[in-house]
Parts: C-alpha cells; sequence; structure tokens
C-alpha cells in the first residue's frame, strides 16, 4: 500500500511541475496548434490536482479507480509519477530552447517531434480523465459542488482549445483572402434592378447550371460597362437560391475588382474561394497553419489541391469569378479556373471578362457573349424605372420620357454603365426644358459622358475633386470616407491637422464627385464607380479634351500620395508608439488615414514604382530623416509607424528591428544604398521571424535590393526563426513561379482526355 504523505507530496510535486511547464508555455507568441492543446490540458489537470491536495484523505489499497479508495493505490501513485515525468520531459526541452534565444523561444514549435509531443499531450488528457475518475467515487472526500467545478474546468480547458483554434482560422482565412468579397458583391448588386438579366439567367446560365451542356465551364464575355459584373452578381444570387441550407451543394465567388490590386492575384482569388469553402469546412484552412507561422503564402497549387480535395465531400460545387480581364495574371486565373472545371466532374465553372482578354480553345468552355441586342430589354426596363423613381424625372410628360427611352437605348449601345450616367446627368436638370436640352445633346460615348460630369464641377472644388479622383485611381488598398477626406487636405510640411484644415464634412465629396464615385455604407469604403473612370482619367483622349484639368498620370500621383503619407507620418501626435493596444486602436480611430499611410507609403517608393519614377535627393533625406528618429529615446515616427505596420509584433521585436530591414522589405533601392553607405549593420536580425535584410529581401522578391545587399557583404547563410536562410526563401519563390506551366500541362492533359 503507498503512503499517504507520499502520495500527498507527490501531488504538489506534480502541481508544482505543472505551474512551470505552464508559466512557460504563456510565454510563446502566437503558440502553435500542440501549445494550444497543451495549455487547455494544463489549465484542467493542475485544478484537478489542486483540488486533490485539498481533499486528501485516507490510504486504502484499492487498484480500481472508480473504487472509492484509489487515492492511496499504487497505480494512482504510478498514474502521478507518469504524469510527472511527461511534464517534466515538456519542461526540460522547453528550457533547452529558451536558452537557444529570446526570439526564438517566442516562435515556439517542436520541428521533428511533433507526433512525440502529440502523444505526450494524448497520455496527459487520459492521466487526467484517470484522476477525474478516482475523485467522483471518492464520495466520502467530495461533494456534488466540487465534482461540477472540475466538470466546469475540465469542459473550460476543451472550450479554450477550441477557440484558440476557430481564432486561427480565422486568421487564415483573412491572411488568403485579404479583401471583402461581400462588399464587392454588395456593391454589384446596389445597382442591380429586379427582373433584368433574364437572358442570360434564364438562358445559358440554367442550361450550365443544370448540367445540360457538356462544358462545365460557362464564360461570359462583354465590353466594359455593359453590366458583366451585375450580371454575374444575378447568377451568383441564383447559385446561392438554390444551394443555400444543402450540406452536398455549395456556390463559392470572388471578384476581380480594379480598386482592389489584391483581388486580382492568383493565389488570392483561389484564397477567397478557399475562405468561402472553410464556412461548411473549417478544417480546410489547418493545411496552412505551417504556411501562415512564416507568413508565406502557400503555392496556388496548394490551394487548388485543397478545393479539390473537399469538392469531392460535395455533389456540386459552382464556382464564380467575375472580371478576370481586370488581372494582370489573367491567363493564370483562367487556366487554374478551367484545372477546377477539368478535374472532378461536380465542379462547375463561371468566368467574366471582357471580349477577347484572353485566348480560349471553343472546346474548353461555353462561351455567352453580351450583345447590344441582349441588353436592348434590360436598357428599357431599368430606364422606365428610373423615370418613375426619380423625383426630378417623374412628372416629366410621357412624350419626354418616350424621347428618353428611345434616345438612351440608340445611343448606349449595350453599355448600362453609359445609361446609368446619362440618368444621373438628366434627374439633375431643374425644369422638363433643360431635361430636353440636355437629351439634345447627349454625348455619344462614355467618355463624352465623363467629359460633361467633370464639366459640371464648379470651379472651386475643382483642385478637390482632382485630388479624390487621383487618390481613388492609384489607391494600394480600399480607402475609408473618413481617410480620404484627411488624404486631400494634407499639404507639404503639415505637423498636424485642425479643424480649419479639415473638411466641414467628408460627405462633400461624395456631393462633389457624383456619379464619378461609390460609397458603401456598410464598410465606409469609397471607390471610383467603375473601371471605365480610371481608364478615361488616365487616357490619352482625356488630354486633349475639355476635361484636361482632370488628366492623371502614374509618375506624378505615386509622388504626391507618398509625400503626402510620408509627411502625415511624421506629424508631432506619432511621436513616440503608444503603450498599449487600446492607445493603439483609440489613435487609429482618431487618425483615419494613419493605417493607409502605414501600409502603403513603402509601396509607393519601392520596388513597384511606375516606369520613370526616382525618389529625387530631398524625398530621399525626408526618408532617412524619418527612419532616424528610431534613435530617439522614444522611438519616434519611426517606432510608431512600425507598431501600425506589424501591430501584433511583441513590442521588443518592434523596437530592435532596424530601418534597413523594412527599406530592404519594401524594395527601397536608393534607401538601402544609403544605408550601407552610413554603416549600417547588414546582418542586424529583426522584424517577426528574427530575419535579417538580405532574408526578407529575398522573401519579398526584391531582387536589386538581394544583389546589393550581397555586394555589401551581407551572410546569406544566416537562419530566420524557421530555419530557412535567405537562399532557401529565394529558392521557395522560384518554385512557386513554376506553377504556370505546371497548371498550363494540367489543362493540356485535360483537353487530350476529352474532358
Amino acid at each position: 500500500m503507498a503512503d499517504p504523505l507520499a502520495i500527498t507530496g507527490l501531488i504538489l510535486q506534480v502541481i508544482d511541475t505543472a505551474g512551470q511547464v505552464y508559466r512557460y508555455c504563456k510565454q510563446v507568441k502566437n503558440a502553435d496548434n500542440e501549445i494550444r492543446e497543451l495549455f487547455g490540458e494544463l489549465f484542467a489537470l493542475k485544478a484537478v490536482l489542486e483540488q486533490m491536495s485539498k481533499e486528501r484523505q485516507g490510504a486504502l489499497d484499492i487498484q480500481d479507480p472508480k473504487s472509492p479508495q484509489a487515492l492511496s493505490s499504487e497505480s494512482f501513485r504510478h498514474a502521478l509519477l507518469s504524469t510527472n515525468g511527461i511534464l517534466t520531459n515538456i519542461l526540460d526541452d522547453l528550457m533547452e530552447r529558451q536558452l537557444r534565444g529570446k526570439s526564438f523561444f517566442k516562435q515556439l514549435g517542436w520541428p521533428g517531434k511533433k507526433e512525440k509531443f502529440q502523444g505526450s499531450i494524448i497520455q496527459l488528457e487520459r492521466l487526467k480523465s484517470y484522476f477525474i475518475l478516482v475523485m467522483v467515487n471518492e464520495s466520502s472526500a467530495m461533494d456534488k459542488e466540487v465534482l461540477s467545478s472540475i466538470n466546469y474546468l475540465t469542459d473550460l480547458g476543451t472550450q479554450m482549445r477550441e477557440d484558440s483554434q476557430k481564432d486561427l482560422r480565422q486568421k487564415i482565412r483573412e491572411w488568403v483572402c485579404p479583401f471583402d468579397v461581400e462588399a464587392s458583391h454588395r456593391k454589384a448588386r446596389s445597382v442591380c434592378q429586379a427582373g433584368t438579366g433574364s437572358w442570360f439567367i434564364d438562358g445559358p446560365f440554367q442550361r450550365w447550371f443544370q448540367g445540360r451542356e457538356k462544358s462545365r465551364f460557362l464564360y461570359l464575355e462583354g465590353q466594359s460597362g455593359s453590366g458583366k459584373t451585375v450580371l454575374c452578381s444575378t447568377a451568383i444570387e441564383e447559385a446561392t437560391k438554390v444551394t443555400q441550407g444543402t450540406s452536398f451543394n455549395l456556390a463559392l465567388f470572388t471578384y476581380c475588382s480594379f480598386q482592389l490590386s489584391a483581388s486580382q492575384k492568383l493565389v488570392h482569388v483561389l484564397g477567397a474561394l478557399l475562405a468561402q469553402l472553410s464556412d461548411q469546412f473549417p478544417q480546410a484552412l489547418d493545411g496552412l497553419e505551417p504556411d501562415f507561422r512564416k507568413k508565406s503564402l502557400p503555392s496556388p497549387n496548394t490551394l487548388l489541391q485543397i478545393i479539390l480535395d473537399y469538392a469531392r465531400q460535395l455533389k456540386r460545387l459552382y464556382i464564380f469569378v467575375d472580371a478576370v480581364n481586370e488581372s494582370d495574371e489573367c491567363e493564370d486565373i483562367v487556366n487554374a479556373l478551367l484545372t477546377l472545371a477539368a478535374s472532378e466532374h461536380q465542379i462547375r465553372v463561371m468566368a467574366t471578362s471582357t471580349v477577347a482578354s484572353v485566348t480560349l480553345n471553343k472546346n474548353d468552355l461555353m462561351r455567352a457573349q453580351m450583345k447590344p441586342s441582349s441588353n436592348q430589354s434590360d436598357i428599357r426596363d431599368f430606364v422606365k424605372v428610373q423615370l418613375e423613381k426619380r423625383p426630378s424625372l417623374r412628372y416629366l410628360p410621357p412624350r419626354t420620357k418616350a424621347d428618353i427611352t428611345s434616345t438612351l437605348i440608340t445611343k448606349a449601345n449595350g453599355m448600362f454603365r453609359y445609361v446609368q450616367c446619362q440618368i444621373d446627368l438628366l434627374s439633375a436638370q431643374m425644369t422638363g426644358r433643360n431635361v430636353r436640352k440636355a437629351l439634345a445633346t447627349m454625348p455619344e460615348s462614355l467618355n463624352g459622358t465623363y467629359e460633361v460630369i467633370l464639366g459640371q464641377i464648379p470651379l472651386y472644388n475643382r483642385e478637390l475633386a482632382r485630388d479624390v479622383l487621383l487618390w481613388l485611381t492609384f489607391s494600394r488598398q480600399p480607402m475609408t470616407l473618413s481617410a480620404l477626406s484627411e488624404a486631400v487636405v494634407i499639404a507639404k510640411g503639415d505637423k498636424f491637422l485642425d479643424d480649419e484644415c479639415r473638411l466641414y464634412s467628408p460627405t462633400v465629396i461624395l456631393k462633389i464627385c457624383q456619379g464619378l464615385v461609390a460609397y458603401d455604407e456598410v464598410t465606409s469604403v469609397i471607390t471610383l464607380a467603375h473601371s471605365s473612370v480610371k481608364a478615361f482619367l488616365t487616357s490619352d483622349a482625356i488630354r486633349q479634351g475639355p476635361a484636361a484639368y482632370y488628366s492623371l498620370q502614374e509618375v506624378d500621383a505615386t509622388r504626391c500620395i507618398f509625400q503626402k503619407c510620408l509627411t502625415y507620418l511624421m506629424f508631432d501626435a506619432f511621436q513616440k508608439p503608444c503603450q498599449s493596444r487600446h492607445s493603439l486602436r483609440r489613435r487609429l480611430k482618431e487618425f483615419p488615414l494613419l493605417n493607409y499611410a502605414s501600409m502603403t507609403w513603402g509601396q509607393y517608393c519601392g520596388l513597384h514604382v511606375p516606369v520613370g519614377f526616382a525618389l529625387e535627393n530631398s524625398e530621399l533625406d525626408e526618408i532617412m530623416a524619418f527612419f532616424a528618429t528610431c534613435a530617439l529615446h522614444n522611438g519616434g515616427n519611426f517606432r510608431s509607424w512600425v507598431q501600425v505596420l506589424i501591430p501584433e509584433a511583441a513590442t521588443g521585436e518592434a523596437w530592435s528591428t532596424e530601418p534597413l530591414y523594412y527599406a530592404s522589405s519594401f524594395g527601397m533601392t536608393h534607401v538601402v544604398e544609403r544605408l550601407i553607405k552610413s554603416g549600417i549593420k547588414l546582418d542586424s536580425p529583426g522584424g517577426r521571424h528574427d530575419a535579417t535584410a538580405l532574408t526578407v529581401a529575398s522573401y519579398r522578391g526584391q531582387h536589386p535590393v538581394v544583389k546589393m545587399l550581397l555586394e555589401a557583404g551581407a551572410d546569406p547563410n544566416l537562419n530566420d526563426c524557421h530555419g530557412v536562410t535567405s537562399l532557401g526563401w529565394a529558392t521557395r519563390k522560384e518554385s512557386a513561379r513554376a506553377f504556370q506551366s505546371s497548371c498550363a500541362k494540367k489543362c493540356a492533359a485535360s483537353r487530350k482526355r476529352g474532358q
């Protein structure tokens, strides 16, 4: 029979060891799944053992855990020793890894030992269950209230693991799909009129949707402004209506928005589809966790395979991708979609594009084209509703309404966007006579329509309107109305914005630029109303006409936005970082442009600048002055910027990372050159992953910077916290680029099989 005093001491020893492991694990940043599981088990196990310590009574030698006398049995003592042994092994591993460096420890994982570690967790869970069984049957030592508390703690440990996993999956979802798909869908639906598009929905769409066509790929073509996006949104609504509420049919969709560069990338197109797929299959995101930890986007091939794996569990999967022509990776996106459609019989794909935006074999797809004749009835119905809906048009004589309808149908040539703009212009007239006059002088084209709209902006608002259009045309991320209202009033040299500088109301932007911008009241995001607005503002045609003042050149716009963002980041209010995440959230709310300026200013002067753009010496001086604030006692504006750039990073990491790291990450070649000449340490580790400037430049694909750093003597053999060198990241990036040829081969093979 075991000594009851010895068992009591052993219980206390296990509690102490469990406490040490728990404290070590709490130091781990962005804990892996195994660490999170250990949190839950330690939480429950420690609570159970502490209760045992309080309730310890008697010393009977009974082997069965269901026996009320099991607390002092030899088997119970053996269970305690086993528990302590497992915890001690884990603790030794943790202590050894902590000795390898603080940053390494915070990025903790058990590479190469995960299988063994997972086994330890399972053993701890079984031992915890054994101890609970012992306590449940030790009725003399425990009442129902105590048992209820133990059960609650056990359930809480399980819930902690589940909540942590759910939170991780949400982060992965936002990482692979860094834009709001629902907002794009909402924008398309906002301009859709009920009953339109029946020629397509009741015809080609239904034949494809019901599988009456041989091809599983439906390709809708139409000229810019013809209403493809709205028609696609209607098709999505039809498919969602049928699949909603079923577990065997699913509809996924995304929009390649001209305003959202991320939405045009193949990896994010597939990421958006996978993010929606995870609503039904949450575990679909789990395979991306290793890449997420390293912040290394998965290859398109990986995402394709995951989608295909889960598609096999469905009876039918419908996929919709709008405006593939908006992307520079159009061919890759179409090839990936062809691969999906050809790989599994239950997958059906629909994509929209402008005419001849991509060359495809007729055998690959079912092609539907939007012709002027296709849209005539829809345009007629749209105009009829607008003439009754708009107060200024409702009371026009029937003959005037008939003339408006016939004129618009004739001149539109199937372009819904043209009709929408003309209706806006006509409804702005104050009298029926003016409506007649506007109808008689109605421009023949969409470009001509935009000239009229711009020409009606009062002289005193022209500068503001041009600034608004410049920011929205060349924005790198979605902009909120409040952020834009600050961006347009900043002047170089400003150190703050007061009420005298700000617009009286941000909504004046919507009024001044009516017809050219669109505003989402749900997200507060403002965008250009249509891709054709951007096309006109940056075209050669605008420079020759009456709207030449609004002509926009990318080089000039890039310089303007870069300078304003840097001016904003140098505001007096940001001379020192926030002391807590709460104060950082308050700062971001108080300064609505801060997030946009922090995230994008480096892009406007980095590797991906337009041809012909080069930083001037005075601008390089300004950047160097900004970077130099990192040496100030309080961290300066530089550390405040880094804090917004990577809010999830620990304070120490944000504080220790040198400017060379970020200049290299953004591809600021001339800035990197200046920093090297200043004698800065080339191999200082920094960022979230203890990487050198050379490593992050390799990871980002900043080839000119990589060459410059190597020539200056940077060490290519240094590992980041994941054990990967700069050469390792460069190799991985090259492997990802090989996806194009791989995807093309798959499509060719599918066609050869006659699929």
